[in-house]
């Protein structure tokens, strides 16, 4: 009967101190966020422009990769961003295709660095837009 206590107490002891190797593993202090020490760049934001009568879809496409952002009414404007992943040191290219029609305008690659944005205007007609890069 002693035996069994001995056995019992180890194993209860051995029990209490991995919880509390793992419960003190999961603990961490908390810190104030400070965006300024933040690695990771803000989304790119984009303006888009349309001054076309038809709706557009609007797209970027990078690496050949086309995603699509949205929609944007004919002669309104919309904003969409970008994740900066997308973009890390590559050229994007952003597009517009009215809908129910086969016309399709493709700006020329774009290099945006952290803390710009783009505006991009689509013109009445599709062919004359244009992608431009700024700082906001």
């Amino acid at each position: 009967m002693q035996l069994r206590r001995e056995r019992l107490s180890r194993l209860t002891r051995r029990i209490a101190i991995a919880a509390f190797v793992v419960l003190a593993s999961c603990s961490h202090p908390k810190e104030d966020y400070d965006p300024e020490l933040d690695p990771r760049p803000q989304p790119i934001p984009v303006h888009v422009k349309n001054e076309n009568f038809l709706d557009m879809t609007v797209a970027v496409v990078a690496g050949g990769v086309s995603r699509r952002l949205g929609q944007v009414t004919g002669n309104g404007s919309a904003n969409f961003t970008i994740a900066w992943s997308v973009a890390n040191g590559a050229t994007i290219a952003l597009t517009a295709v009215p809908i129910g029609q086969n016309a399709r305008f493709t700006s020329v690659g774009l290099s945006v660095g952290p803390g710009q944005m783009i505006d991009f205007r689509i013109a009445p007609i599709l062919r004359q837009s244009d992608a431009i890069v700024r700082a906001p």
